[in-house]
């Protein structure tokens, strides 16, 4: 079933929106939008008109909306856990953090992503990432205004970071830099996870803004590389976002950075459609964290999210209610055809029984015709079956009864394990026992000779054949051994 996810990208100097119909061949682009904020001093009033423009340019009916704020309204740790369950980690997380937040930590909302490592011990590596409840209740009740109930909140930024970590090879390092006109945040992602994340404010000018960029960057590599017990070694530095303001900055920071940079454009990455209209308006600057947001859902990529509602399930069933019902009914229809199955064939197994108890009775009748009297013809034939065993004698009468597991068991104890023997055949009959097999010499023949001599089932044994095999190692054999 085919479903829409609008992610929406508010920065704080525009909103930036895409919405993408996922089914189960493609991913479709079927709108998008970008509303710049033009009162920077009064940001909440901003982000509504940008958000009741962008409201009128594309239609919310019937679909999930993803919402991203911006990076530098979070604090990022990484700190380590003595266990490993989620749900303790989440009751201690707070406590953990509080001495290392300038906040109080009962003001703030947490999530955590937990990092993949080899390391058998029962410690257990975080990225922590907290924001204040204020700032947090400010954009949700924005978007309310507008009628945007969004399923997750999460950092600006961190979508495309998840989707470029799927997409690298595992062990790979990479680095990714989304630049707003007056902000940074870096992502650094190794083994396919995200490692470290850092906001950082930037200044307007070209030459100082790529020093302040390229510093930062270096100290965030050194950071990692003492967190890290592998040495950090990035392919490239991958940019977007629209920070770059016409400035050709990226050979500034190339050649400072020592990494080769490159600009990330996810709709070619990812192959996804979208229409002729919606290709020519295309900016990656733009709408890639739109984008990477909407398909961070879709694809079910870990991620953070800041609006766990507690009204989850109820919402969840007001939208989907219509679904939910026709699953239901099929559900029961399907239920009700098993239940008919099970009975048809609850009858036909009983008529199969039916025809094989009377065939059993037939045989029984036809074996034991003296018999006149059949309660249970089976249990009656085992019965049966022992008696003739019993009065069959395996020997003559004179002779008493010797089990074939007995006479296995007296040449096993009889022959010491310091000879060398491969037995490859032995026949048991009424009158004797011939053994076949490999020895090494032919004194280990006549040991062998000797050992079964006394057993006292056998009254004589004799070797009927020794010869050396073709190999000339070793010395086959034959002996008889009379009951």
């Amino acid at each position: 079933m085919s479903r829409k996810v609008l992610g929406i990208d508010i920065r704080n100097d525009f909103v930036s929106a895409v919405m993408v119909k996922a089914g189960l061949r493609e991913n479709r682009i079927e709108a998008l939008a970008y509303v710049p904020i033009s009162d920077s001093e009064e940001s909440e009033t901003g982000i509504l008109e940008a958000l009741e423009t962008l409201t009128h340019q594309i239609d919310l009916a019937d679909c999930d909306s993803v919402v991203s704020i911006p990076a530098d309204h979070f604090v990022y740790r990484n700190i380590k856990i003595p266990f490993k369950d989620s749900k303790k980690i989440q009751m201690v997380l707070p406590f953990e953090l509080e001495p290392t937040i300038p906040y109080p930590v009962e003001d703030l909302v947490i999530d955590f992503m937990q990092m993949k490592t080899e390391d058998q011990s029962e410690n257990t590596e975080l990225m922590a990432v907290a924001a204040k409840k204020t700032q947090l209740n400010r954009y949700v009740n924005t978007l309310a205004e507008v009628k945007i109930e969004p399923e997750i909140v999460t950092v600006s930024g961190l979508p495309a970071a998840l989707c470029l970590a799927s997409q690298t090879d595992p062990g790979e390092d990479q680095l990714l830099l989304k630049i707003d006109p007056n902000h940074c945040t870096l992502f650094v992602i190794a083994d396919r996870q995200i490692k470290l994340i850092r906001s950082f404010p930037i200044p307007a000018d070209g030459d100082a803004r790529a020093r302040s960029i390229c510093a930062h960057v270096r100290r965030t590599i050194e950071a990692y590389d003492e967190l890290s017990p592998t040495e950090f070694q990035p392919l490239d530095l991958a940019l977007t976002g629209c920070g770059l303001n016409g400035l050709n900055i990226e050979d500034d920071i190339a050649s400072k950075l020592d990494l080769s940079v490159k600009h990330l454009n996810f709709a070619d990455q990812q192959t996804i459609s979208m229409g002729i209209d919606i290709s020519d308006s295309w900016d990656p600057t733009r709408f890639d964290s739109s984008l990477c947001l909407a398909l961070m859902d879709i694809e079910g990529l870990g991620y953070l999210n800041f609006h766990k509602s507690q009204f989850a399930a109820r919402k969840f069933l007001v939208k989907y209610k219509r679904p939910l019902i026709k699953t239901g009914i099929l559900a029961a229809a399907v239920l009700v055809l098993l239940l008919f199955s099970v009975i048809a064939e609850y009858y036909t197994l009983n008529r199969q029984l039916d025809r094989v108890d009377n065939q059993i009775a037939a045989v029984f009748t036809s074996t034991f015709p003296e018999v006149k009297q059949i309660r249970d013809p089976f249990q009656q034939m085992q019965a049966k079956v022992q008696e003739a065993k019993k009065n069959a004698g395996f020997q003559s009468e004179d002779r008493a009864h010797i089990r074939s597991i007995d006479i296995l068991n007296r040449i096993s104890t009889r022959i010491p394990a310091s000879i060398v023997i491969d037995i490859s055949r032995m026949v048991i009959s009424p009158d004797n026992v011939l053994i076949s097999g490999n020895t090494d010499t032919f004194n280990s023949v006549d040991d062998i000779k000797g050992k079964l001599e006394q057993i006292d089932f056998f009254k004589k044994v004799t070797i009927s054949s020794a010869n050396i095999d073709r190999s000339g190692k070793e010395v086959r054999f034959q002996l008889k051994a009379e009951m």
